[in-house]
């Protein structure tokens, strides 16, 4: 992993999260996708285990420092959860084709936002948490597309080592 160039994109990820990601809001409600969902299963579908791991604490600690909230933590634990199960997860099946990425992310928005705010103490608006994560599925095998032209990955080998 070149983890330089992946320190700016996550940087750059979270400043697009943190500010411009209201322009593209739909319905009354503004939901919007989350950024941060897409490059997390990103990489924890393409890196090996390690490197996954790493990306996506790494990755809910962004999260975290972009949202504005009371407490700080949340978001590393879950994405940092979700992420390390969703890299375990890869290696026992292919999650490449776009529908299985669009899965992945819709039940990963939906676990860690539901975490998140369990681990927040908040009450969970589970019709925003679902509405962005369907928005996230929606987008996010079109944008893995040009994080792979970005980021190019070593190939992760499935199976036992």
């Amino acid at each position: 992993m070149r983890w330089p160039r992946f320190v700016v994109l996550v940087l750059i990820t979270a400043l697009l999260q943190a500010s411009l990601i209201n322009t593209i809001s739909v319905t009354s409600a503004g939901i919007t996708p989350d950024l941060l969902l897409i490059v997390t299963v990103f990489f924890a579908t393409r890196c090996d285990v390690t490197d996954a791991i790493i990306s996506a604490f790494a990755i809910g600690l962004a999260a975290d420092l972009s949202n504005i909230g009371p407490r700080m933590g949340p978001w590393i634990l879950s994405f940092g959860l979700f992420g390390t199960g969703l890299a375990y997860l890869h290696g026992v099946i292919s999650l490449k084709k776009m529908p299985h990425q669009a899965l992945a992310i819709f039940i990963t928005g939906i676990g860690a936002g539901v975490l998140s705010g369990f681990l927040a103490g908040r009450p969970v608006g589970l019709k925003l948490i679902i509405g962005s994560a369907a928005y996230s599925a929606i987008i996010g095998p079109f944008l893995s597309l040009l994080l792979d032209l970005i980021m190019p990955v070593k190939k992760f080998k499935r199976g036992r080592r």
